[in-house]
């Protein structure tokens, strides 16, 4: 019975590992530092500086910097779907939108603009105030981190 359990184990084992399963990894960044430049108010700087300082790659000066990331464009809208009968709304769409230019030190573009955009939707119910406040927070933070993700991984394509 030990033999059968053991045997079974290992199938499972090796059909899992030539699955080619592998965890994500932090997106491995070509050049040694870039310098993130964004207005006060974006919420996509602080999670990309947080990002490059974790990798050793936070330049703490333009000057210093063989990569400048500028966040040209970051915009959140939220918009009515659906409607009750009563004329209230019953489903919005959260959508966030950051648009980077990402340029060398003398100011040449690396790559093309790039534009990330993200939509949620939700339904929306008077009775449950606080919950939907709470899901519409919970989606817009969902939403802020995937485009980080997706703006670390297009940044490790950046070729000098």
């Amino acid at each position: 019975m030990a033999r059968i359990v053991v045997g079974f184990i290992a199938c499972w084992m090796v059909l899992l590992a030539g699955c080619g399963f592998q965890l994500r990894e932090d997106a491995q960044l070509p050049f040694a530092s870039a310098y993130v430049d964004a207005p006060d108010a974006s919420v996509l700087a602080p999670g990309l500086r947080q990002s490059l300082a974790s990798q050793g790659k936070l330049a703490e000066r333009a000057e210093d910097a063989p990569v400048r990331i500028r966040v040209t464009d970051e915009r959140r809208e939220k918009n009515i779907l659906a409607l009750s009968g009563g004329g209230k709304a019953r489903e919005y769409r959260l959508i966030y939108k950051v648009t980077l230019k990402v340029t060398d030190g003398q100011g040449r573009e690396l790559v093309a603009p790039i534009e990330l955009q993200q939509m949620r939707e939700f339904s929306y119910d008077d009775a449950l105030i606080l919950a939907k406040e709470a899901e519409e927070a919970n989606l817009r933070r969902a939403m802020e981190q995937e485009i980080l993700r997706q703006a670390l991984r297009r940044l490790s394509y950046v070729k000098r």
